[in-house]
């Protein structure tokens, strides 16, 4: 009986810890902040994403070349992302943004139908011990 409860647990955890994800588009917006000086110096442009990415985050892209790719972003100035492996793309080329976040709703319908299934399962391992107990029962007697 001890494995019946371990294999329950063992799918919970393993589809948990999967998790489901989707790819959510960021919004990139161009922000430019005023000029100290208009007569030397020009404004300052420089790139607000919403949400912010972080190191670590992996992010699909569509430069406005066409060019599309996946990378892990290793840091963000305020004009270009670094990917980990040292490819520097500049916000001012990109035509769309995506990052890899982990779907919630995904990730609960996952867990949902493991739960469920191993409800059946030990239902019908359970439902199995009794028919051969009986059946032990019956040819016992």
């Amino acid at each position: 009986m001890k494995h019946t409860s371990i294999l329950p647990a063992m799918i919970i955890a393993a589809l948990t810890l999967s998790g489901c994800t989707s790819y959510n588009s960021l919004q990139l917006s161009k922000q430019q902040l005023p000029a100290v000086s208009t007569q030397t110096s020009t404004p300052y442009t420089y790139y607000k994403i919403d949400p912010p990415l972080y190191n670590g985050d992996v992010v699909q892209y569509v430069l406005q070349s066409g060019e599309k790719g996946t990378i892990t972003v290793k840091k963000t100035t305020p004009q270009t992302l670094i990917s980990d492996d040292g490819r520097v793309i500049n916000l001012s080329d990109l035509a769309s943004l995506k990052r890899k976040d982990i779907s919630k709703g995904k990730t609960a319908a996952a867990v949902g139908t493991g739960v469920a299934t191993t409800v059946v399962v030990a239902a019908l391992v359970f439902t199995a011990v009794i028919g051969a107990g009986f059946a032990g029962m019956l040819s016992a007697s």
